[in-house]
């Protein structure tokens, strides 16, 4: 059982998994992506390998799933460009998500939350300039 802010681990077929909780979920990932930035490796490199590491979480389900591609999103907006298959991926995945799925598993100011975020996400990314090599991002 979840009490307050904090996160529990449960063992499931032999490994640990963390459940998180709304806030704490997208804090963490944005500081695992800070960290990587702080060792001096390139934006881009710093948002693929926190998107890895996060991959386990996103299979957890819905819940992490959407928080972590809003997350991962929102992050790809501060970039000047935007690599091309990050943009593909990030509207494939944000596509599948099934919002009334979605909306079970959350408060309802957690929901509109999502709602605004992805819907911000979703315009905002239309007007960044666009990549094809990943070398030219900074």
């Amino acid at each position: 059982m979840m009490r307050g802010n904090e996160s529990f681990c449960m063992r499931i077929d032999g490994g640990f998994y963390m459940y998180w909780e709304y806030e704490e979920l997208f804090e963490a990932f944005n500081e695992m992506y800070q960290g990587y930035r702080a060792e001096i490796m390139r934006s881009t490199e710093a948002l693929s390998r926190t998107l890895g590491e996060f991959e386990t979480t996103m299979n957890l389900g819905i819940f992490e799933k959407s928080i972590v591609m809003i997350a991962y999103g929102e992050i790809l907006l501060t970039h000047s460009e935007v690599f091309h298959k990050s943009k593909e991926y990030l509207l494939k995945e944000l596509d599948r998500l099934d919002m009334q799925q979605l909306k079970e598993k959350l408060s309802l100011e957690q929901f509109d939350d999502v709602i605004t975020r992805k819907t911000l996400l979703l315009e905002k990314i239309e007007q960044k300039p666009i990549a094809y090599h990943l070398d030219t991002i900074v």
